[in-house]
């Protein structure tokens, strides 16, 4: 783990160690720690949020039927045995 050193008013020193205690908290840099890991997790989640609406407005949309997974497994395994057999010549 790295090192950072930061520089806080007095009022938000007192706020930070509060904050860190009412959590149970051993120190208050744990706090930041959690505050910024919740920020992170907040910018992963919105990534994939957009691209989820990127991807449902991307086009038409296709049926998924109990036969679609099967095509799906039988063109990997085409491309397996594809490069498989390239391998070994």
């Amino acid at each position: 783990m790295s090192t950072i050193q930061i520089t806080l008013s007095e009022p938000l020193q007192r706020f930070v160690t509060k904050q860190a205690a009412e959590l149970g908290l051993d120190q208050p840099d744990q706090y930041i720690e959690q505050l910024l890991e919740e920020e992170r997790r907040k910018k992963r989640d919105e990534y994939y949020y957009q691209k989820c609406l990127e991807g449902l407005a991307s086009g038409a949309t296709i049926p998924i039927t109990p036969g679609f997974w099967d095509e799906i497994a039988d063109e990997v395994e085409r491309e397996l045995y594809g490069i498989r057999s390239r391998v070994v010549q």
